[in-house]
């Protein structure tokens, strides 16, 4: 029978054989590093640069076990987040509860609103990819908020409260549409940023009157329990609505990026990897996001560290026990 015996890897650029006799076990992550895979099977536009995962995830080992006749599932979704791309980084920084507080909305290139901002972060860019389908374009997305927002608030993990990180102290290059923009007026704003003026104060007046009386009546912002979680108590009547209203006024630009892919390798419950029969490659172990997502929707922080610790448990044991 085939059976998987080992691996062969690449090492100082030269290649080796490691021998695994009892089986190998794949937890190297998903593909979100991977354009050529992004473009084949996550909704579109999709690009890597959007991304905040580990640079090394590349879906190189569920390629590999692809070739061996392993079944996959659910590739076309991912562990989304908003990200922010910072001008001279690599790698996209999260957002993931700042648009979530108090005092700013997030809009498309109309200047209008198209989502409930304090909604779960997977939910929010499942959002923003369907609005894209529909015309309605959403990519990227603005996080419009005001100088008290600013001082008080970070906005990502990189641009920290005003208060701690004054504007004088942020790069020069940090100022630009594809990242931060600031101005004086909500009009002249929409203008530095390419958002239509109009649809935007209209937006922003709009939801300052939400705002006043604690109901948004366009998404519902702060009318759930997950919504308040990521809210500040002491704004009332409604934790997850403020308005805005002191210039100056800033936008941050938000791509729908991810933390990981959340498609790989059908398993079993010993975390087998299965063909598209439901027989198992013997030999053969996945966990983690090398694995399909196991919980396949948002259910709360950790929903990839539970399945992976215990599937990574359940792999250990059943190798062990292999003859």
């Amino acid at each position: 029978e085939q059976r998987i015996v080992g691996v062969l890897a690449e090492k100082d650029g030269r290649q080796i054989r490691i021998r695994a006799r009892r089986g190998v076990i794949l937890a190297a992550g998903g593909f979100e590093r991977n354009q050529e895979m992004r473009e084949q099977h996550l909704p579109q536009p999709t690009t890597a640069s959007w991304s905040a995962g580990n640079t090394a995830n590349t879906g190189d080992s569920i390629q590999a076990a692809v070739k061996y006749g392993a079944a996959t599932h659910q590739m076309d979704w991912a562990w989304w987040f908003t990200s922010a791309c910072i001008p001279g980084r690599e790698k996209a920084t999260l957002s993931m509860i700042e648009k979530s507080m108090p005092g700013c909305i997030t809009v498309n290139k109309k200047g209008s609103r198209f989502s409930n901002e304090s909604q779960n972060y997977v939910s929010f860019v499942s959002d923003i990819y369907e609005e894209t389908a529909q015309g309605r374009d959403c990519i990227p997305c603005y996080m419009v908020f005001d100088a008290d927002f600013r001082r008080n608030r970070p906005v990502t993990p990189a641009l920290v409260q005003g208060k701690l990180f004054p504007d004088w102290l942020v790069p020069k290059s940090w100022w630009t549409p594809e990242y931060l923009c600031k101005a004086d007026t909500i009009e002249e704003l929409a203008n530095k940023v390419g958002i239509d003026a109009e649809g935007l104060s209209q937006t922003v007046a709009t939801f300052n009157e939400y705002a006043r009386t604690g109901k948004d009546l366009d998404f519902n912002r702060g009318d759930s329990s997950y919504d308040r979680y990521y809210s500040d108590p002491n704004v009332t009547p409604n934790p997850c609505l403020a308005p805005v209203l002191k210039a100056p006024f800033y936008t941050m630009a938000l791509y729908p990026g991810e933390m990981g892919t959340a498609g790989g390798m059908v398993i079993d419950s010993d975390a087998r990897v299965l063909r598209s029969d439901n027989s198992p490659i013997e030999g053969l172990y996945a966990c983690g996001n090398n694995a399909t997502a196991l919980i396949p929707s948002y259910a709360g922080p950790g929903s990839t560290l539970g399945p992976a610790m215990t599937f990574g448990y359940l792999a250990g044991r059943h190798v062990t026990s292999a003859r």
